[in-house]
C-alpha cells in the first residue's frame, strides 16, 4: 500500500479551512469517494458562522474589564476620568466650560506637549484641548494653521490670543490659576525663583550635550565619526560629546540629591514645574543614549 501522504481539506468554516493527512491510495477509486462524503458530511454539520465586529465589541463590553472602560470613556468625555491621550477635555470639578483651549499633538509623543499636559494634570487646570498631528504623522488642519501659522506644538488660545512655547505656556497658566487650592508650581520666594531658572537653563544644557552625544557626528576617520565608539578604546579618554553629557547629567544629579525628596524642590509634596520640564526629555535620553551609545543612565 502506497502511504505517501497528501493532503486533504477536512472542513471550512467561513474562510479557515483545517486539513489532514492522509495515506495516497485512500485519495483513490471508491475509497476516496466515501471519504469525500464523510467530510461533505461533516462540514454540513458545522457552523459557518462567523461573529461580527458588533457582535465582539458587544460580548466584550459586557465583560467587567470592557464594562471599566465604556464608563471610562464616558466620564472623559465630560472632562473627568484619568489622563488620556485623547482627553478633549479637562475640568477637574472646577470650571464645566473653560476658557482656555490647549492645541496639542495627538499621538502623545511630542515631549513639549507632554510637560505642559503634565502640569495641567498636576496643578488640576480646567481646559479645553483639541488634538493636532505633528507633521511626521500628517498635515496639520488648516482651521489650526490659521490660527498658528508657524504650527508650532503645544499652543494655547485664550480669548482670543494665542501663545506657544511651552515653558511660556506653562509658567501663564501657573500664574493664572493661583490659590483656590490650585498647587503651587514655581517658588514664591526670590532665592527659589533664582534656583528654579538656574535649573532650566541646566536642562537646556543637558539637552544641547544630549543631542551632541546623540544625534551628531563625534569625529573620527569612519563617515565623520558617526558610528566611532565613545569610549574611546586605545586609552582612558572619552569623547568630548560623552564627556560633556556624563558631566552635565552629574550636575543634574547633584542637584536632585541636594533635596530631600525626589524632586527638584524637596519643600513640597507634589513634583513642580521645573520637574515637569525635565521629566519629558530625560526619559527620552535615556532610552536614546541606551540604544545609540550603550550608556545606562539610571
Amino acid at each position: 500500500m502506497n502511504f505517501r501522504s497528501a493532503i486533504i481539506p477536512i472542513i471550512s468554516v467561513g474562510s479557515v479551512f483545517c486539513f489532514q493527512k492522509v495515506p495516497r491510495s485512500l485519495c483513490q477509486g471508491k475509497a476516496c469517494a466515501s471519504q469525500r462524503n464523510r467530510l461533505n458530511m461533516s462540514a454540513a454539520s458545522v457552523s459557518t458562522s462567523v461573529p461580527s465586529w458588533s457582535d465582539l465589541k458587544s460580548k466584550s463590553e459586557a465583560t467587567p474589564v470592557g464594562q471599566a472602560l465604556v464608563n471610562e470613556i464616558a466620564l472623559r468625555k465630560d472632562g473627568k476620568g484619568s489622563a488620556h491621550v485623547q482627553n478633549t477635555l479637562r475640568t477637574f470639578g472646577r470650571n464645566p466650560s473653560p476658557d482656555i483651549t490647549l492645541f496639542r499633538d495627538h499621538a502623545g509623543w511630542c515631549p513639549y506637549c507632554q510637560k505642559t499636559m503634565l502640569l495641567i494634570e498636576e496643578k488640576e487646570i480646567p481646559i479645553k484641548i483639541e488634538l493636532v498631528p505633528m507633521r511626521s504623522y500628517g498635515d496639520k488642519p488648516q482651521s489650526f494653521l490659521r490660527k498658528v501659522p508657524s504650527g508650532l506644538l503645544p499652543a494655547i488660545e485664550v480669548n482670543g490670543k494665542i501663545i506657544t512655547e511651552s515653558q511660556v505656556i506653562m509658567e501663564m497658566l501657573d500664574e493664572w490659576h493661583t490659590g483656590d487650592d490650585y498647587k503651587e508650581m514655581v517658588p514664591s520666594t526670590e532665592a527659589g525663583f533664582q534656583r528654579y531658572t538656574l535649573l532650566a537653563r541646566l536642562e537646556r544644557e543637558l539637552f544641547s550635550w544630549w543631542c551632541t552625544l546623540t544625534f551628531r557626528p563625534e569625529g573620527g576617520p569612519s563617515l565623520g565619526g558617526m558610528f566611532d565608539n565613545p569610549f574611546k578604546s586605545k586609552s582612558s579618554e572619552m569623547s568630548g560629546a560623552m564627556k560633556g553629557f556624563l558631566d552635565c547629567i552629574g550636575k543634574v544629579d547633584a542637584e536632585l540629591k541636594a533635596t530631600k525628596g525626589p524632586w527638584f524642590f524637596g519643600e513640597t509634596d507634589h513634583p513642580t514645574m521645573i520637574d515637569f520640564i525635565y521629566v519629558s526629555h530625560v526619559e527620552r535620553m535615556l532610552a536614546s543614549v541606551a540604544f545609540w551609545k550603550g550608556l545606562t543612565v539610571s
